[in-house]
């Protein structure tokens, strides 16, 4: 299948109110679900950025209700579901996106670079991920991530062709160009979905967008609330390769070989 429909659902996020996000969650999926192959929500999305304590007391392991209703969802709408939590493992919580389907949980990843201070709410991760969807393989990053060459190059790595960001930005320009260098570096789609909303002295810019493997904008929203949609197609993954493949042709190569985790699941370990 080369042609693949996404929402990218730029919302106001209210920090620490589950309940609150989670019904915006359930309206976008309900009403988009059915027509878009997938839906990708901000960084966080659910819990918002709450104090330490609150993030702690929020998180959940992986196979807890939160994940357990995301997957019930995504088998009602026929869709896929990327979204942002606070994920417990333990006595540790990790900045976690993860991606459901009508199966159920295919893919999760811990943001790897923390932004500043964020250390005294998560621990980092320490792997990327990538795994088979639909006819393709996707990636997942989380915001800070993508201003990092090395982060996408692992991921595109393991032969990711559309990459999937969660976002909770304020600084537009930073990931707009961000996001466009990482998708022609990686001759790969990448898609970045920002919040909206304000946090003390923050303001969350929006600005969601879709980028093709040229690095030329597909979809991209203003600072307002909206559900983008965006078709890409896939094919051009393999066209923008015909002349040139950055990944074949690079004389520094990653130093870490990917392994197969689980069946679909690949991992890069730092």
């Amino acid at each position: 299948m080369n042609q693949v429909t996404i929402a990218l659902a730029q919302l106001i996020c209210e920090d620490g109110k589950v309940e609150n996000n989670l019904t915006r969650l359930d309206e976008v999926v309900n009403k988009y679900g059915h027509s878009h192959d997938l839906i990708l929500f901000p960084e966080t999305f659910i819990m918002g950025f709450p104090s330490p304590e609150v993030a702690r007391t929020l998180a959940e392991p992986l196979d807890g209700p939160l994940v357990k209703h995301l997957e019930r969802k995504a088998r009602e709408a026929n869709t896929s579901i990327v979204v942002g939590l606070y994920e417990k493992e333990g006595e540790n919580i990790y900045n976690t996106t993860i991606l459901v389907g009508p199966t159920g949980l295919l893919l999760s990843y811990r943001k790897t670079h923390l932004w500043v201070g964020e250390e005294a709410v998560v621990n980092p991760g320490n792997c990327f991920r990538s795994c088979g969807w639909q006819d393709t393989k996707v990636g997942l990053l989380i915001c800070y991530d993508i201003e990092y060459p090395e982060t996408a190059r692992a991921v595109a790595s393991m032969g990711t062709e559309l990459l999937l960001v969660t976002d909770g930005n304020w600084d537009g320009p930073v990931h707009r160009v961000a996001v466009q260098a990482r998708a022609q570096d990686n001759q790969m789609f990448v898609a970045l979905t920002n919040r909206l909303g304000e946090l003390e002295e923050i303001t969350f810019c929006g600005g969601s967008i879709v980028v093709d493997p040229y690095g030329r904008i597909i979809a991209e929203a203003g600072c307002e609330e909206e559900v983008l949609s965006a078709t890409i197609d896939l094919s051009l993954v393999q066209e923008s390769r015909q002349q040139y493949h950055y990944l074949k042709e690079r004389r520094v190569s990653l130093s870490t070989p990917s392994q197969e985790i689980g069946e679909g699941v690949w991992e890069i370990k730092i």
